[in-house]
């Protein structure tokens, strides 16, 4: 089993074993999924999942033991791809900005093209991931500059750390689902319907399973994945609820999908961040300075 391969195996269990939906996730068609399974497991003589009436079910004792091997194996190849890629840039004096994809999308989509344009001097390589790679390349120095969202867990000390954004979590479902209609919701309204949100390398999922935790409520997460369309998608026609961030709501198709707030929501706050150095480089400061100049907005309690 290839890289490639592992990707495909991994992707089938986190779409739990729907390979109709894991096919449009990782855009290749059904039947070659389909082939991929039939093959590996007529090649290898092992059994990877269990099934009933012709469908996946569940994987195999086998199944979970390569899918162990297999996460820790794409998560390494993934890590050993960017840090090439990361020391590369070093040696080109380029600025290393960490910035979660929603969070670029949302915010940055515009103003990081416009500034280059102005600045084209400057050389500016964006690492997009999930909130927690973001903050470990931050740690591990990969990155001049970040953003993160609370709680950023790093030390104050060391880091200079600035909000620039104040936002929530919502509930994000098929615009008949049956609590479509509320104005808000209280966490319990959710419990018992089956769950998405995004994946474990993301802050979002220590913050959702941590509210569902102090709420009570079993997790029961239908779908973890690293793309918020994915993940809003998979509520049609569904009672599956998604939980993400409120801003996913300006790019969801408002005719199928409903968004609904609650009373007591997940806080959504983005931090701009940057290591405590000595000195730092005219082009480090200056970067810096203007985007903090373009986000950041004291807050008050008047």
């Amino acid at each position: 089993m290839d890289i490639i391969q592992m990707n495909y195996f991994i992707n089938i269990i986190e779409c739990g074993c729907n390979l109709s939906i894991a096919a449009k996730k990782i855009h290749i068609s059904q039947s070659a999924l389909s082939q991929f399974v039939t093959n590996f497991e007529a090649a290898e003589g092992v059994q990877l999942f269990n099934r009933k009436n012709g469908r996946l079910e569940s994987l195999t004792e086998a199944g979970r033991k390569i899918y162990r091997y297999a996460t820790e194996i794409v998560n390494r190849h993934e890590e050993m791809l960017s840090m090439i890629h990361i020391e590369a840039q070093k040696q080109k004096g380029t600025i290393n900005f960490g910035i979660p994809s929603l969070i670029l999308r949302v915010y940055f989509a515009s103003a990081l093209p416009h500034f280059l344009k102005n600045n084209p001097h400057i050389h500016i390589q964006v690492t997009e991931g999930g909130g927690k790679e973001i903050r470990q390349k931050m740690v591990d120095g990969d990155l001049n500059l970040s953003i993160l969202i609370e709680p950023t867990s790093l030390d104050a000390k060391k880091y200079e750390q600035h909000i620039i954004q104040l936002d929530e979590y919502v509930a994000y479902m098929d615009k008949d689902h049956p609590l479509a209609q509320k104005s808000l919701l209280e966490w319990s309204d959710i419990a018992g319907y089956e769950l998405a949100t995004f994946n474990k390398t993301f802050t979002t999922y220590d913050l959702v399973t941590e509210k569902l935790r102090s709420q009570r409520i079993e997790a029961k997460f239908a779908y973890l994945s690293s793309t918020w369309d994915f993940l809003v998608e998979s509520t049609h026609q569904t009672d599956l609820i998604a939980l993400l961030p409120r801003p996913v709501e300006y790019f969801v198709d408002k005719s199928r999908f409903k968004a609904v707030r609650f009373k007591d929501p997940i806080p959504f706050n983005i931090w701009f961040c940057r290591p405590y150095k000595n000195s730092y480089n005219e082009v480090e400061s200056y970067v810096y300075e203007e985007l903090l100049k373009d986000y950041y907005q004291p807050f008050s309690d008047n």
